[in-house]
């Protein structure tokens, strides 16, 4: 073991020495010898923290952004599907015979909507046996609903390792009517189809994960705001954070998100507008830094993505860790306006120190990678992706004491 210098130590001992000098002034002899004993067993302490804290113990989740800890774990991955992107058929597709075909151990089941009259559909599995099994929650995307095929890959891995799986509807596609778009309605479905799982599956309370991509992402981070010791890991993947900002985005690109936004808002959200406090409120932004440092999360973000622009993740980083972790103003609009690291944050990128052989595999490498607390940030080269197998396995090592 490598240890740590000494010096830092000085400034201590020199504050030490008197404290035992003092007692070897007195006339007694036992009274310096006693000075003597009482600074060896102070300085002994000291040198037992120091070397203790030469080589901190890595956590756990960063093993797994690294090389092989899916394998280590034992973790299945039926599915050759890598990236969302190159999963069959388009990023909307949504078909009750596609997931059968693929995975027919789970079931379309209806959970009965407790804030209203809606019977809200997902796609739910549960485990044989009487042992209490991990939990993997998924939110589909924005513009389809709980019948998307590309989080088939999702279930297939949960059915592989004997993991509780839901795939709720909470409302179905973000296309412009008020009762979606992270309403109450959604956020109150989300937490039923929660229920509905921990009811009729043995769940390990200390496992429950969440996971979502693009606007599954922004309702994750949306229902992790609301329930922060649930989740033992949010794994978020192009999020969506605040819907006033991508509005004028997408308003700039010509977008149909933003005819959508307005519409689910109740009009244009413009500055001092009842639209744009309904779509502040809406907006992750407005709830995350409430559970900053209490929930534990995944933010990955291809750093050309033209969809959901990557200074989104930037900001949701920035308000989930202290301040002296968050990226400048500075680098955000560098990144954005070059599509590349600043020299200056890739050294202190955690990327430098490990290896990414799942994003390498997908052909996305990491960019940049940080960690401040619980909270990770993840820039990869690529576009609006999500890569499967990192971000499992990420989920997989967390764990709620």
């Amino acid at each position: 073991m490598e240890r740590k210098a000494l010096t830092p130590l000085h400034p201590l001992l020199r504050t030490l020495r008197p404290l035992a000098g003092a007692s070897s002034h007195e006339s007694a002899p036992g009274a310096r010898v006693g000075g003597v004993i009482l600074l060896l067993a102070m300085l002994f302490v000291v040198l037992q923290a120091s070397v203790g804290e030469a080589q901190p113990r890595e956590p756990e989740s960063n093993r797994l952004l690294g090389t092989e800890a899916g394998d280590e774990a034992g973790l299945e991955h039926p599915s050759e599907h890598l990236v969302v992107t190159d999963f069959p058929g388009e990023l909307i597709d949504a078909e009750l015979d596609t997931w059968q075909e693929y995975v027919p151990e789970v079931e379309d089941v209806t959970i009965p909507a407790s804030a209203d009259e809606y019977e809200q559909p997902a796609l739910f599995y549960a485990p044989d046996g009487g042992e209490k099994r991990p939990l993997l929650l998924v939110l589909h995307s924005w513009s389809t609903d709980y019948l998307q095929n590309i989080d088939i890959p999702l279930a297939q891995f949960a059915v592989a390792n004997d993991w509780a799986f839901m795939h709720p509807d909470f409302r179905g596609p973000n296309d412009g009517h008020p009762e979606s778009t992270a309403s109450d309605l959604v956020i109150s479905d989300m937490e039923d189809a929660l229920e509905y799982a921990r009811e009729n599956a043995r769940v390990d309370e200390s496992r429950i994960y969440l996971l979502g991509y693009s606007g599954g992402a922004m309702n994750a981070l949306h229902l992790a705001s609301r329930h922060p010791d649930t989740f033992a890991g949010v794994a978020a993947w192009v999020p969506v954070y605040d819907l006033v900002s991508w509005y004028e985005w997408n308003e700039r690109q010509g977008e149909k998100y933003a005819e959508e936004i307005a519409e689910a808002c109740g009009g244009v959200p413009e500055e001092g507008g009842e639209a744009h406090e309904e779509c502040r409120q809406r907006s992750p932004k407005a709830h995350v830094p409430d559970v900053a440092g209490k929930i534990r999360v995944l933010i990955a973000h291809g750093i050309d993505d033209e969809t959901v622009p990557v200074e989104q993740a930037l900001h949701a980083y920035n308000d989930l860790v202290e301040e002296e972790a968050r990226l400048s103003r500075e680098d955000i609009d560098a990144i954005m306006e070059s599509g590349e690291i600043p020299d200056a944050l890739l050294e202190v990128s955690l990327h430098q120190q490990r290896d990414y052989q799942r994003f390498d595999d997908a052909e996305a490498p990491v960019l940049l990678h940080l960690q401040s607390g619980p909270t990770e940030l993840a820039l990869f080269d690529g576009e609006h992706d999500m890569l499967y197998r990192p971000g499992l396995e990420w989920l997989a090592l967390q764990e709620r004491e």
